[in-house]
């Protein structure tokens, strides 16, 4: 990427849920009670472990019994957690919730009886419920959104507060399964088998502390109630077939793993350290997947990457399951984890989440995934048990190692179903597809590329400018236009949206501040055939004449306004306008860089609807480029547009010439025999 002038200093965030004391509170309090219940898993689990005695099948299926009963109050009782948290003050109630889980957690180690380990697993899991419901509701008075009425700047705040708070209950995560292998490490040596009990008890005495001194914790609505799991699993919704079937597959090749995993590690000699090993890797590549989920592959279809991801988490779960060392297992799980976490995010982006997480689809997605581990759980420790080792030949094959391949069978048929249920490029081959992705395009099928192949050889070139309101864009395109005809270039100017007639009438409805009621998606999608009769009409006629085109605006402003700055699928918008445009990208994409208040203040006519969005709907489209500049640094040039007028002229200009041809006829030659016709005027 060619970056001139130095960019100025990104603006600390003056407001926003961080600089709300009572929601930093709460996100503590959320982050210690939910690393309290991910430790307290494999420490129960492997404390029912230990107890149970017997071979690593038989120790399997009591660690999985007690994964099986901290996993069924979220699959039946779900709903009761909003009616209760509804009608008890929230910081009552959690600080109960949490003092009662370390009482229970520290009688585990202090009664020793197997019946009680099971019995305390379940309730240490129910009393999570009001942990599910409390903080959802009091996230609008904690940010202070309840006092912004219901405006986007309003929604926006409350947005980034919910998900700040799931991401620290579901972060704590890995940090709990490090946690938990060091604690499991120590206890060997020192000879303290209960010590990780000892610490999640420890844990949520902390959280009943944090949520106590949380005076200011209140609902700022009453807790929602959460749709029955089971109903939501027969019920139909409307979604692409064969989403929840990759769903289920996902989320069973890493079930699979947490049911089996205490007594495949004791049977590798790995024990409780072996088991927490086994959860570093699952959590962590979990975690990596997915965040890679959404961002990896750009231009790949969405729709196949996840039918690909489970059939690779899958293939990976038989290596699991055959593999006896237990490096090697960590590992291959760390990678088969990531390909289930890419798997699940790519389903929730398609089932609609983040965008509207109180949908039909993404609420039935939560439940299949919930029931799907439930039955994991519940089924294949005691399967491991049932069926023992067994001898192969010189190979032996361990019960939990069986269970791991009668779990990846189904997982492997459904993934490859899916893949064929859900494949919206059908007709295309997938290895060039796939490969033209690893190399940031969008595969064109042969006919196409030899229609490509065959254009003239003059075709011309296409710069498109881009960058937030007021950056300058008009202007400097409008310069470099002016500079190639004085240079003796055939040059159109135009830009997006609204050059063409149905263009005008386009534009008009999405720059009307008027329009309130108009979807993101119908939005991007307005976008997009406004730019489909722009490359047909105007665009692609002039390159083909051979001409320089100078375009205000193109794709990328899609990918960063209704991509970055409305939160939708940044790949999918992609892949929409690849569609409209038939592929067609730019030869040089000029950004001009400028913070949003700078932009938006050099405005003189009034904002229309784009110009009217918040500072932080900018902030994120300026991030954004950012981001698309930085993963396509040949095509871009990033200019600071603070620098004066004439600078940034200059840079352009050396830009272009390294991309422009030799402005006299590609036939000349040929015509005038070896020297191209000079004619004095």
């Amino acid at each position: 990427m060619t970056r001139t002038g130095a960019l100025p200093p990104h603006a600390a965030e003056p407001t926003g849920v961080w600089s709300s004391k009572p929601f930093r509170r709460l996100w503590l309090a959320v982050s210690l009670s939910g690393l309290g219940l991910w430790l307290s898993v494999p420490a129960l689990a492997a404390s029912a472990a230990a107890a149970a005695g017997g071979g690593p099948a038989a120790q399997a299926r009591s660690a999985g019994l007690v994964l099986a009963v901290m996993a069924l109050p979220a699959v039946l009782l779900a709903p009761l957690a909003g009616t209760v948290a509804a009608r008890l003050d929230a910081r009552v109630l959690l600080t109960a919730a949490d003092a009662l889980r370390f009482a229970l957690v520290l009688s585990v180690p202090l009664v020793g009886a197997a019946p009680w380990t099971v019995v305390a697993a379940f309730l240490v899991a129910l009393l999570a419920l009001p942990w599910t419901a409390v903080p959802d509701a009091a996230v609008p008075a904690l940010v202070g959104a309840d006092r912004q009425g219901v405006d986007r700047q309003g929604e926006e705040l409350q947005g980034q507060a919910r998900r700040a708070v799931q991401r620290a209950a579901f972060g704590a995560a890995p940090v709990a399964a490090v946690l938990f292998a060091v604690l499991a490490l120590i206890a060997r040596a020192a000879d303290l088998a209960d010590l990780p009990l000892y610490a999640s008890a420890v844990v949520f005495l902390g959280a009943a502390a944090s949520v106590a001194l949380l005076r200011d914790l209140r609902g700022g609505g009453a807790p929602g109630t959460a749709p029955w799991p089971l109903l939501l699993v027969v019920r139909g919704v409307a979604a692409p077939r064969g989403l929840f079937l990759a769903a289920a597959a996902a989320v069973l090749t890493t079930a699979a793993i947490v049911a089996v995993a205490a007594g495949h590690a004791r049977e590798m000699g790995g024990g409780a350290a072996g088991f927490g090993s086994v959860l570093i890797g699952l959590t962590v590549g979990l975690a990596a997947g997915i965040f890679l989920g959404p961002r990896v592959l750009g231009p790949f279809s969405r729709a196949r990457l996840l039918g690909l991801a489970v059939v690779a988490a899958a293939l990976l779960l038989i290596v699991i399951a055959l593999v006896r060392d237990l490096v090697v297992v960590v590992f291959v799980t760390s990678f088969m984890s990531v390909a289930a976490g890419m798997a699940w995010s790519t389903a929730a982006g398609l089932a609609g989440e983040p965008a509207d997480e109180q949908a039909a689809a993404p609420a039935r997605l939560r439940a299949v995934a919930l029931v799907t581990g439930l039955v994991a759980v519940a089924v294949l420790p005691p399967l491991a048990a049932a069926l023992g080792d067994n001898a192969i030949g010189s190979y032996e094959l361990a019960g939990t190692g069986a269970a791991l391949l009668i779990a990846a069978v189904p997982a492997l048929l459904a993934g490859l179903l899916a893949y064929r249920r859900l494949d919206d490029r059908r007709g295309i081959p997938l290895l060039p597809d796939l490969l033209a992705a690893l190399r940031g395009e969008v595969y064109t099928p042969r006919s196409r590329a030899a229609e490509q192949a065959a254009a003239p050889r003059n075709r011309g070139v296409f710069i498109a400018f881009e960058g937030g309101e007021g950056a300058g864009k008009t202007t400097q395109a409008r310069l470099a236009a002016i500079w190639l005809r004085d240079h003796g270039y055939d040059v159109v100017t135009t830009h997006e949206p609204g050059a063409t007639k149905i263009g005008m009438r386009l534009r008009a409805m999405l720059l009307d501040k008027q329009n309130t009621g108009l979807s993101a998606r119908a939005e991007t999608l307005l976008y997009a055939a406004d730019r489909a009769d722009h490359v047909a009409n105007v665009i692609r006629p002039a390159l083909e004449r051979g001409a320089i085109v100078v375009s205000d605006r193109y794709v990328d402003s899609s990918l960063a306004y209704q991509g970055y700055g409305r939160r939708q699928p940044v790949d999918e918008i992609a892949r929409v306008n690849a569609w409209a445009t038939e592929g067609l990208v730019p030869d040089l994409t000029v950004l001009l860089e400028v913070p949003p208040d700078t932009g938006l203040g050099r405005l003189a006519s009034p904002a229309d609807r784009m110009e009217s969005e918040p500072r932080e709907f900018h902030e994120r489209v300026r991030e954004g480029f950012r981001a698309l500049a930085e993963a396509h640094p040949d095509r871009y040039l990033v200019v600071d547009a603070s620098l004066p007028q004439n600078e940034i002229s200059r840079l352009v200009q050396d830009r272009i010439r390294e991309i422009l041809p030799d402005p006299v006829p590609a036939g000349t030659e040929d015509i005038t025999s070896t020297f191209p016709a000079i004619t004095d005027v």
